[in-house]
Order: structure tokens, then C-alpha cells, then sequence
């Protein structure tokens, strides 16, 4: 999306570790200026630091609309606007059948990953409607029907959903009600805003190698996390860098006619 010499700029939630460091260290190899936020402000200082353009480190609790707010303003005071967003913030909680799930458990995680979700699709959106349209490519859409041509965007959203809210996962109530309410969030803000000139879209991915699966193998029973792994056509988990080229694609200008939608990232599942 960058125009001239302006760096476009990226806002990504759980900056610190995972999948969230992948997309911002991704972001920044192409070419934007990159607000990590995190709620671990000291993994996400190490973010920044293998970052190779301009960016700042934001301590967020998604949770909090104060909180929320205030990223977003600090990533406008910083660098003047927000073009791009991933909403990476999520915890698993703590596995458990549903008879034997507690009430505060679920409320946690929906908090983080569903809740989190929607303050900042509002206080990205609320910034984004500001701001003027960008067309970073004029001439390679000039000779496209008017029905397919990139008229520019305000900004582009993509949530960070999961291969577990578009099926059942056992021992994860929560976390799988957490991420279906992601997808419904994401279309419903998707269609709201398509006219304004902001997409939003999400991703699905399944396990991943990162510091969350560490800690589903040491409190889910053996048996069920390798019948997990046997499930896999490809016969491996993801690694964060594949997911983090979903998120900077469809945040790209190479789909402007792609919101609303949910990409999945699984391996063949």
C-alpha cells in the first residue's frame, strides 16, 4: 500500500511471540512501519528489535477499552495513520471437557479472543474511517473494468481466528466459542465498512508451532495430541511464517475485492 516514499504502517496485537512476532517481522520485510502491542511488554521490546523499519512497542491489554484506545493512538501520533491491521491477541485457557470447565475460565478466554477482537476492530475502524483512501498502484488498475478496479482503501483488518472455529476441538469449549464468535465478528464488520473502503477478513489457522501448543501438549493428554498430529495430511504442524504471509496477503493490495472472508491455514485438515 505504500505510495511514494510513504511507509505504509501495520498494527499487530500479540507482537510479542508466535504468530503476532511472525507477522509484524514479515510486515517489516515488506516495507511498513510496524506498532507491535503486546501485554508482555518485555517480549514485545525483543519484537521490535528484529524489526527492519521504523516501529514502536505498545504494552495493550485487549481486554480494556482505555487500553485499546490508547494503542491506537499511539500508533497515529507515531506514524499518522493505520493502514493495516492484524488482530493476533488470544489465549487457549485451560482444557478442560465442558461438565468439568469453569465459568471464570470461559469468561477469560472469551474476553481476550472475542471481546479483544471487537475493541480493536473498533478503535482501528474509528481511525480508518478518518483517513483518506490510498490507491498504491494507480496505473496497474487503470485499464480494469469499473466493476474490478481498485479505487483505494481506507485500511485493511485481519483477525486471527482458528481452525477450531470451524469445527469441534475436545477439551477447548471456550477457546472453539471464542474463535466462531471472531468469524461472525469479522463478517458482520466486514460488511458494515465495505463501502467506506475497509476490508476485514480473518484467518483459520490450525496447530501451529508456537510457545500456545507448547502448553496444550504439557496439559492435554498424549493420546489426544497425537492423534492430533496423525491428522494432518501433511504430517506437521504450521510454522508462524506461513500464517504471517496469509495475514500480509490478504491485508495486501492484491485482493481489494476480499473482505468478509476467512482463509484457512491447515495443512489439508
Amino acid at each position: 500500500m505504500a505510495t511514494g516514499t510513504r511507509k505504509p504502517v501495520a498494527l499487530v496485537t500479540g507482537g510479542g511471540s508466535g504468530i503476532g512476532r511472525a507477522t509484524a517481522v514479515r510486515f517489516a520485510e515488506l516495507g511498513y512501519s510496524c506498532v507491535v502491542a503486546d501485554i508482555d511488554e518485555q517480549s514485545v521490546k525483543e519484537t521490535l528489535g528484529m524489526l527492519q523499519t521504523p516501529g514502536i512497542a505498545v504494552q495493550v491489554d485487549v481486554t480494556m477499552a482505555t487500553s485499546v484506545e490508547a494503542m491506537v493512538t499511539a500508533a497515529v501520533q507515531r506514524f499518522g495513520r493505520i493502514d493495516c491491521a492484524f488482530n493476533g491477541a488470544g489465549i487457549e485457557g485451560t482444557p478442560a471437557r465442558i461438565a468439568d470447565h469453569q465459568e471464570e475460565e470461559y469468561d477469560r478466554v472469551m474476553g481476550v479472543n472475542a471481546k479483544g477482537v471487537w475493541l480493536c476492530l473498533k478503535y482501528e475502524i474509528a481511525q480508518m474511517l478518518q483517513q483518506e483512501p490510498v490507491v498504491s498502484d494507480p496505473a496497474r488498475w487503470a485499464d480494469k473494468p469499473d466493476v474490478c478496479r481498485f479505487r483505494g482503501q481506507r485500511g485493511s483488518i485481519v483477525n486471527d481466528s482458528s481452525r477450531s472455529g470451524l469445527g469441534p476441538m475436545p477439551y477447548s469449549s471456550a477457546y472453539c466459542a471464542s474463535k466462531w464468535a471472531i468469524l461472525g465478528i469479522t463478517e458482520t464488520a466486514a460488511a458494515e465498512y465495505a463501502k467506506d473502503g475497509i476490508r476485514v477478513n480473518a484467518v483459520c489457522p490450525a496447530l501451529t508451532a508456537t510457545s500456545m501448543l507448547s502448553r496444550l501438549k504439557e496439559k492435554l493428554p498424549a493420546d489426544f495430541m497425537e492423534k492430533l498430529d496423525a491428522m494432518s495430511p501433511v504430517g506437521r504442524v504450521a510454522a508462524p511464517q506461513e500464517v504471517a504471509e496469509a495475514v500480509c496477503w490478504l491485508c495486501s493490495d492484491a485482493c481489494p475485492f476480499t473482505t468478509g472472508e476467512h482463509l484457512k491455514i491447515a495443512g489439508g485438515i
